[in-house]
C-alpha cells in the first residue's frame, strides 16, 4: 500500500476553489483512478494558524493506491485528463509526495 499525496501550496496571489475540487475533481479522480487500484481519496483543507495567518497549503489530498506500479500505470493512462481539469480549481501546481503506510488509520 502507498500513499500519494497531493499538496497545493497557498502562494500569495494563487486561488485554489474547494467546492470545486471536493465535489467535482475528487469524483473525477475516484472515476479514473479506482480501476488502477485507488483504494481510498480523503481532502484535507487548510485553515488559519493559531495566530491567525494563512495557511501555508490550500489543501493536501491524500489518495491510497494498492501499489506505487498501480499509480504509475493509472497516472500513464489517466494523468493527462486529471491534470486538464486543474485549471477549473487552481492555478498551482501542487507537489507530489509519496509515503509508505507506516500505521494504519484507526
Amino acid at each position: 500500500m502507498i500513499c500519494v499525496m497531493a499538496v497545493y501550496p497557498n502562494q500569495q496571489g494563487s486561488r485554489f476553489d474547494l467546492d470545486y475540487y471536493t465535489t467535482r475533481h475528487a469524483d473525477f479522480a475516484r472515476g479514473l483512478l479506482a480501476p488502477h487500484g485507488l483504494t481510498g481519496l480523503r481532502v484535507a483543507a487548510g485553515e488559519a494558524a493559531l495566530d491567525g495567518t494563512p495557511p501555508p497549503f490550500w489543501a493536501v489530498a491524500e489518495m491510497t493506491f494498492t501499489s506505487r506500479a498501480a499509480f504509475e500505470a493509472g497516472i500513464a493512462q489517466c494523468g493527462a485528463r486529471l491534470f486538464a481539469d486543474a485549471p477549473n480549481y487552481t492555478d498551482v501546481e501542487p507537489i507530489l509526495q509519496f509515503a509508505s503506510i507506516a500505521a494504519p488509520s484507526s
